[in-house]
């Protein structure tokens, strides 16, 4: 079952971009300003006083988390949050076919690389292969949040469609099919600090629905 799974979760994406994603996951860049009034009067009266700017309130069953999570970081919104994630998570797949363990590495925690590490190197230790392209991202939403002891945690519950096959030393396929999508759907937890000034989220679980 580990194997499958391991297949399944572990460059479409520029180098580049795909740094500046994960490295700013979640994170709202620059502010939005208010629109000057149009009565000069009104315009000092905002000139002197200092603004809020108000958003929604957070609603759904992770509210309450993000709430939480965006009182320690003011820059923290979870639509970017999510487009972020997608990103990840098309980079940690297609880098855990590829056996790209330096593309792994700053994506996640330390317990999951190490279980993505061991998995590699038994499947170079077979000598197999493995190609995974991902069809679609078909659905990612937030569906639990929580901030305490100043570590952020948010779940992602990911459905996708994705083809996958394992080679063997011959190039003879050992499993899968790469002509055939898997649907796939997994809960993904993303963490990070908040006491401290790194501003990236690592993957620290994975489980299939």
């Amino acid at each position: 079952m580990f194997e499958l799974l391991s297949t399944l979760i572990f460059a479409g994406i520029a180098i580049f971009i795909a740094f500046r994603l994960y490295s700013t996951l979640g994170r709202r860049e620059g502010h939005m300003e208010a629109p000057p009034a149009s009565d000069p009067k009104a315009r000092s009266v905002l000139s002197d006083t200092p603004q809020t700017h108000l958003r929604p309130a957070f609603e759904g069953r992770a509210a309450a988390g993000l709430e939480a999570i965006a009182a320690a970081d003011n820059r923290f919104d979870p639509d970017s949050f999510v487009t972020g994630a997608k990103a990840a998570y098309t980079m940690i797949v297609e880098a855990f076919a590829k056996g790209d363990l330096e593309a792994l590495r700053p994506l996640l925690a330390d317990k999951v690389y190490q279980r993505y590490a061991d998995a590699i190197t038994a499947r170079n230790e077979r000598k197999e292969s493995v190609r995974t392209e991902i069809e679609r991202i078909k659905s990612a939403e937030i569906s639990e949040a929580s901030h305490e002891g100043s570590l952020a945690k948010v779940k992602v519950s990911f459905e996708a469609e994705i083809a996958t096959e394992t080679l063997g030393e011959s190039g003879e396929r050992v499993a899968g099919d790469l002509g055939t999508l898997n649907t796939v759907r997994e809960n993904w937890v993303f963490e990070r600090r908040t006491d401290n000034a790194n501003p990236n989220w690592v993957l620290s679980g994975v489980a299939a629905v």
